[in-house]
């Protein structure tokens, strides 16, 4: 079976951008490009001044740590991964070792990269990077951010590939985390 192209796949030429926000956490752009057919479009961009970092912590039963957040743009409490944002000048394995244990207060004794995904590529560059963590134990240090009221919990891989199939996990990061998880074999 072939492919069938409508369009030549081409980049995209920018004519020019203006910046229509710029706060500590982003940056939202907006460039007028010429699309490959010749016509003008504007395309808003966002830019994260950082790359992300989640991780997939399990412990010795198997069991995988999860977070419960409210997040405001979706009105609703989700289901995610620890993570959070690499810090000017920090490799991302250290970010994920700073916000494991910030967000949860667990330290891993194991960490393994399992690869990096664009965040949402019809928005923003932003990247984030995965590991999985094992050898898990509680360090009793936990410091919150300003505006983050999380919950934390173990749950079985069982439980965590059923909440996906009844669509109670919708988490972006999570998913993508599963997904690479099932590339290696895991479910």
């Amino acid at each position: 079976m072939s492919e069938k192209r409508i369009e030549p796949l081409r980049a995209w030429r920018r004519l020019h951008s203006r910046v229509i926000c710029d706060n500590n956490w982003l940056r939202v752009q907006i460039d007028r490009v010429e699309l490959p057919d010749g016509r003008p479009y504007d395309y808003t961009i966002i830019h994260r001044h950082t790359d992300g970092v989640a991780a997939l912590v399990f412990d010795d039963d198997n069991r995988l740590l999860l977070e419960r957040e409210y997040r405001y743009p979706v009105d609703e409490v989700i289901w995610q991964l620890p993570g959070g944002l690499v810090d000017p000048g920090e490799e991302p394995l250290a970010a994920m070792q700073r916000e494991l244990t910030e967000e949860t207060g667990y330290v891993a004794e194991t960490w393994e990269y399992l690869g990096v995904f664009w965040d949402n590529p019809a928005l923003s560059a932003m990247k984030i990077h995965l590991f999985l963590a094992r050898q898990v134990h509680d360090s009793g240090k936990i410091h919150h951010d300003e505006a983050e009221f999380l919950e934390v919990t173990w749950r079985s891989w069982a439980w965590v590939k059923e909440a996906v199939r009844a669509g109670e996990i919708k988490e972006r990061v999570l998913l993508a985390g599963m997904g690479m998880l099932l590339a290696r074999g895991w479910c």
